[in-house]
């Protein structure tokens, strides 16, 4: 499938995720694509929460995987990625519940767009399912996993 055509118009499995290319892997429920590798797959650095917010639009600016609207996902849509019937393993080989459609040696820390405050924002926990708040500018195991949001016209 091309990246112009990268979303498809029929889900005759009724799969919720659907391994879409060598970068990407769709959300036919919440109607996501998300880059299967996180920022710190793709860069090999970890990041702050500044960071994660600017490395967005670097990949916009390349037109990443053919789309120009990646983003940070917010709570709610890390969480939905969350699944402890998935075992998957991090960048430290340890158990995460992340489906094995998402290449294993991720972050298990990631990033998401909220904030609590001006120096806060949230991430959420692939191990344990939870979130916890951090300072926006602390790198320690930073990363994120990137998504945009399907069209209306698009599935």
């Amino acid at each position: 499938m091309s990246e112009a055509t990268a979303v498809p118009t029929e889900n005759p499995q009724g799969q919720r995720f659907i391994d879409n290319d060598e970068n990407t892997i769709i959300d036919m429920k919440r109607r996501l694509i998300w880059l299967k590798q996180d920022s710190w797959q793709l860069t090999g650095n970890w990041l702050n929460w500044v960071q994660s917010r600017d490395y967005a639009l670097e990949l916009n600016k390349k037109s990443f995987a053919g789309y120009k609207d990646w983003r940070m996902p917010s709570t709610e849509e890390a969480r939905s990625l969350f699944d402890k019937t998935q075992e998957n393993q991090d960048h430290m080989g340890q158990k995460a519940c992340l489906m094995n459609l998402f290449p294993k040696g991720f972050g298990f820390l990631c990033w998401t767009k909220e904030t609590r405050t001006k120096t806060q924002a949230v991430r959420f926990n692939f191990r344990k399912g939870g979130i916890m708040y951090d300072d926006v500018y602390r790198t320690s195991r930073g990363a994120t996993r990137y998504c945009r949001d399907i069209p209306k016209s698009g599935v």
